[in-house]
């Protein structure tokens, strides 16, 4: 910022002294060939920040350049945020809906088996995938308050087979009426 004033001082200085050789030259001969030197020296001062800028290329051009690479390394972060939360959201609502399908799909059979109602069923992915399941299934057992070992082993397994996923991966509650 110091350049630009330093500049516009120096034409200043220029513009005045060219007004005052206008004045103080005695002889009209030589008015032509002053006003030709001084107007040299405005063109010339006029055209200092183009030079400059040639001279200094590298420096303009690079604070520019490092402000844009950074706002656009700060956006494509926050661009990178909003896609894993649009992810981590699709999954939550994939896995929901795989919950309430078990529930859905199984609840016919434990009714009709077992004359039990499934009530929540929640599924815990565990960096599972819908191919390959790692995590576990929470089952909510309404209108039973005891369960024999012998019972749950049987319903343990029906579930696994009808869902296929591990008996150890499913975990049973009891939810009284």
């Amino acid at each position: 910022m110091n350049e630009v004033y330093q500049w516009v001082i120096n034409l200043l200085v220029l513009v005045v002294l060219m007004a005052l050789s206008d004045l103080l030259v005695p002889s009209q001969a030589w008015r032509p060939f002053i006003r030709l030197a001084l107007g040299g020296l405005l063109l010339l001062l006029l055209l200092e920040p183009l030079f400059y800028f040639f001279q200094n290329e590298e420096k303009v051009l690079q604070l520019p350049f490092s402000q844009l690479e950074q706002s656009v390394y700060e956006e494509q972060q926050q661009n990178q945020r909003l896609i894993q939360d649009m992810n981590d959201k699709h999954q939550s609502y994939i896995w929901n809906e795989v919950s309430d399908k078990l529930a859905r799909q199984a609840d016919p059979i434990v009714q009709e088996k077992f004359n039990v109602k499934l009530g929540n069923v929640v599924v815990w992915p565990h960096d599972s995938s819908i191919e390959e399941f790692r995590g576990e299934v929470e089952v909510e057992l309404i209108g039973l308050t005891e369960l024999s070992s012998d019972v749950e082993e049987q319903l343990l397994l029906l579930l696994a087979t009808e869902w296929g996923v591990p008996s150890e991966a499913i975990k049973i509650t009891r939810v009284g009426e």
